[in-house]
């Protein structure tokens, strides 16, 4: 029996479905794997997602043993979402309100930020100077990384998927941003070139039908993702 892998690697975006249907919501993922394993029956094909809430390029440190130890014949990277995005407030700050602490202080904190601090998200962003919780030098180096762990220690190829550019709800909430997403796509894309991996461009969805939250992939979008990966797929012979 023939197994292939292929490991995906990235944020929330890679794993919601918005809005969610427990009966037929699946992340491009899943499709994928259904998809690519229709009518084979010597053969497997897996995919793995890696992919875990807020993530930003720095915190895929925490994975990398998985990411590396997979040995993923292709990796899809789908990251940058809540690395570019405007914010209220710090790193540190959100770490601690989404911590499992559930002492007093926490929730006095978390109290504080419901109804003092996000009520003013646009007001507190411009204040803070619209800082991402990631700079674009940082996720450059970071991304770049990512990209020669996997090349230096997998034989997998790499497809890196553009960042969902935000609907007017998440500019206008979190000014900034839209400009952010645009800068951080052009990073990927370079690098991209400079290693011979391959880039996805989603500036062609519609936010409205493919992520109508702003950010998250609706069932369309996740099944025109899917459909985008296959061609690429096939078309480059990855999968043999």
């Amino acid at each position: 029996m023939k197994i292939q892998k292929i490991v995906l690697v990235g944020n929330s975006v890679a794993l919601r479905n918005r809005p969610h249907n427990n009966l037929t919501s699946q992340n491009y993922g899943q499709i994928l794997e259904k998809t690519l394993n229709e009518g084979k029956e010597n053969e497997i094909i897996q995919v793995n997602n890696l992919a875990f809430t807020r993530a930003t390029v720095y915190d895929l440190h925490k994975v990398y043993p998985q990411i590396i130890n997979n040995y993923g014949d292709l990796y899809i990277i789908n990251i940058g979402s809540s690395d570019a995005a405007t914010r209220e407030i710090p790193r540190w700050f959100a770490d601690f309100l989404f911590s499992n602490k559930r002492s007093l202080f926490v929730k006095a904190m978390k109290a504080f930020h419901l109804y003092a601090i996000k009520p003013n998200i646009r007001l507190l962003v411009k204040l803070r100077g619209k800082r991402a919780w990631t700079s674009a030098k940082v996720f450059k180096q970071e991304y770049s990384k990512l990209i020669h762990e996997i090349q230096h220690n997998t034989n997998g190829k790499v497809i890196c998927v553009a960042i969902n550019l935000p609907n007017q709800r998440i500019e206008d909430k979190i000014p900034g941003t839209y400009k952010n997403y645009q800068k951080f796509n052009k990073i990927i894309e370079a690098l991209c070139l400079e290693k011979e991996a391959i880039y996805l461009n989603l500036d062609d969805l519609k936010a409205e039908e493919h992520f109508p939250d702003g950010i998250h992939f609706s069932e369309e979008g996740n099944k025109v993702l899917a459909q985008r990966l296959l061609v690429i797929i096939n078309q480059n012979k990855i999968l043999k």
